[in-house]
């Protein structure tokens, strides 16, 4: 029933006092925003229609205005992990320049949808930092929390995401080896996550694209894989499976093993999942006395500082920090401000950094 004595002039105010929901709520509802409850969205739609509110699209353009941004990761990330050091140095530039202030909620447990639903409630918005099993986003977008995902992926692409392009950085470091002979080349990974599995995803291509057929068993050491299979270690198998191996995924400990029983016999270059591994590999083929890069080449990702100081200096492919950061943070501000009822899936830049960790067999 439309109301009585309807004041002259209707406004946010009015449907605020009406429903008690807030004004940015509001403006979410008449945005046609995803973040919005059904139960809320269908109240208010009421309110607008009994009151006889008119939209003024200049003003609602601009949407719900947030003060603070909350990252989320998980512990085992490692809060010394020179990515996201990065990452959350270049996030806290760009929300400064937008006059956003910056909080963190390291999640302890990702496995307990309670502790989870705890440590996220009452958020304003969310980057969720490489963290993206189903189980942890599933309980974030069931609080109808503003969320963008960066380092990792909604699978069924409910919330948006933003990532340096895994598959086209793949595909550039395994053609840097293939361009300078090699054609005996090994992936070493593990890939528990859409991130790691979209470099695979480019190695294969790469491969494909110079006329050698994709062998798993052949070009393929997966740490996850070996440390179970060949080491009879489900222990170290279940760390690096659930990402708390250290920031090599237990390489420190695999590639010795897979060194000494020949994993890499005749293989004249490796592909690394991330700069982490790659330091790894330099450092066990050197204790088994294997020159890199003249006995075997080696390429990274990432581009970590440390990278530029192994000896000798790795080969890797670069993630742009401050692009990665402000695609983040400006998408979540759109997503807010203009209210968008679909997700997207962004891909950010990487450049091939040479250095000297590849050596060039065509002469």
């Amino acid at each position: 029933m439309p109301l009585k004595n309807k004041p002259q002039k209707v406004t946010l105010s009015t449907i605020e006092s009406v429903t008690g929901v807030s004004k940015s709520t509001i403006s979410r509802v008449l945005n046609n925003s995803k973040f919005v409850k059904p139960e809320i969205r269908d109240k208010v739609l009421q309110a607008i229609e009994d009151t006889g509110y008119k939209k003024s699209a200049p003003k609602l353009q601009i949407g719900m205005k947030i003060s603070r941004i909350t990252l989320v990761m998980g512990d085992y990330l490692g809060m010394a992990s020179g990515f996201y050091t990065r990452l959350i140095s270049q996030i806290k530039e760009e929300a400064k320049e937008l006059g956003l202030a910056i909080d963190l909620v390291v999640l302890k447990n990702i496995t307990d949808p309670e502790i989870v639903s705890k440590q996220v409630a009452g958020r304003e918005a969310i980057l969720l930092l490489g963290l993206d099993t189903p189980e942890v986003i599933s309980t974030i977008q069931a609080h109808q929390t503003p969320m963008v995902i960066v380092n990792g992926s909604d699978l069924r692409l409910n919330s948006s995401s933003v990532s340096p392009d895994y598959a086209l950085g793949g595909l550039m470091a395994t053609q840097s080896l293939l361009d300078a002979g090699h054609r005996n080349i090994k992936l070493i990974l593990s890939d528990y996550r859409y991130s790691l599995f979209e470099r695979k995803a480019g190695f294969i291509r790469a491969l494909e694209g110079a006329g050698i057929v994709f062998d798993a068993s052949q070009h393929v050491l997966d740490l996850e894989d070996y440390a179970r299979e060949k080491m009879n270690d489900s222990t170290l198998a279940d760390l690096i499976s659930s990402g708390k191996a250290g920031m090599d995924f237990g390489a420190s400990i695999v590639l010795p093993h897979a060194i000494a029983n020949g994993e890499l016999k005749n293989v004249t270059a490796a592909f690394c999942v991330c700069d982490m591994v790659a330091i790894s590999l330099i450092d066990s083929l050197t204790s088994e006395g294997v020159k890199v890069p003249s006995e075997i080449s080696v390429i990274g990702f990432d581009d970590l500082e440390i990278s530029s100081l192994t000896e000798p200096p790795l080969s890797t492919i670069k993630t742009n920090f401050s692009t990665l950061a402000k695609s983040a943070v400006r998408l979540l501000v759109t997503e807010i401000g203009h209210g968008h009822d679909y997700s997207v899936r962004l891909n950010t830049q990487v450049n091939l950094v040479e250095r000297k960790s590849i050596h060039n067999l065509i002469t």
